[in-house]
């Protein structure tokens, strides 16, 4: 990082620039998984998405979900057409479910298994606290430019004197947009033994805080 120290002049006030940085991880505490629904045929019958709905929150609540955390993504449902022996217009819906834990995550995708769902994956991850963590960092920031600033004008024998100019960056997100947990249920295996225990990496965030100080007069 650049460090800029002006000189004097008859306009303006000696000023020292600096640029601060603040890292910060924490371990996600919210899971949101898409999940799409489709009217299908077992042989002859119609399996309907209002009963694969009902079924779906029957099963998220018998797994300590509650049942305002599994709600529909769309306003309205979405309409296609599929090929069957004859053409059929079926209905899809889009729902979003929201979880707590790794823990419920791996049960969720495990009841949708059971029951028969196919497209479901999670699409991101999030902490409950991310305002008040994103402050933490921001004020971090600040607080290791002038940390900076202080012991590299103390190695001139100069005093830091108030800030001029506060200018944040945008900050970074890292781990958090992504699909880490890499299975689809339209690609499980049935038989396959059950999930293990999710691991997630934390989320990263990272702040950068430009700062311009005054240098206070000499005494």
């Amino acid at each position: 990082m650049t460090t800029n120290l002006s000189a004097q002049s008859h306009l303006e006030i000696p000023y020292i620039e600096v640029t601060g940085t603040a890292k910060l991880e924490v371990v996600p505490d919210e899971f949101y998984v898409n999940i799409t629904l489709r009217e299908r045929y077992d042989g002859r019958d119609k399996i309907t998405i209002d009963k694969q709905e009902e079924d779906l929150r029957r099963a998220f609540i018998a797994i300590g979900i509650p049942d305002t955390q599994f709600y529909l993504a769309d306003v309205d449902a979405d309409y296609m057409k599929v090929r069957w022996n004859t053409k059929d217009v079926i209905t899809q819906k889009n729902y979003t479910l929201k979880v707590t834990t790794p823990t419920l995550l791996s049960k969720a995708f495990q009841a949708m298994d059971e029951k028969e769902i196919k497209d479901a994956y999670l699409s991101r991850v999030d902490h409950s606290q991310m305002d008040s963590l994103r402050r933490e960092v921001r004020m971090e920031a600040v607080r290791a430019a002038k940390d900076k600033a202080t012991y590299l004008l103390a190695a001139i024998d100069t005093d830091l004197g108030a800030p001029l100019i506060v200018r944040e960056q945008e900050m970074y997100y890292g781990n958090r947009n992504m699909e880490m947990y890499n299975v689809r249920m339209d690609d499980m295996d049935k038989a396959s033994e059950p999930l293990p225990e999710l691991q997630f990496q934390k989320i990263q965030l990272e702040q950068s805080v430009f700062v311009r100080f005054a240098i206070a007069a000499a005494q």
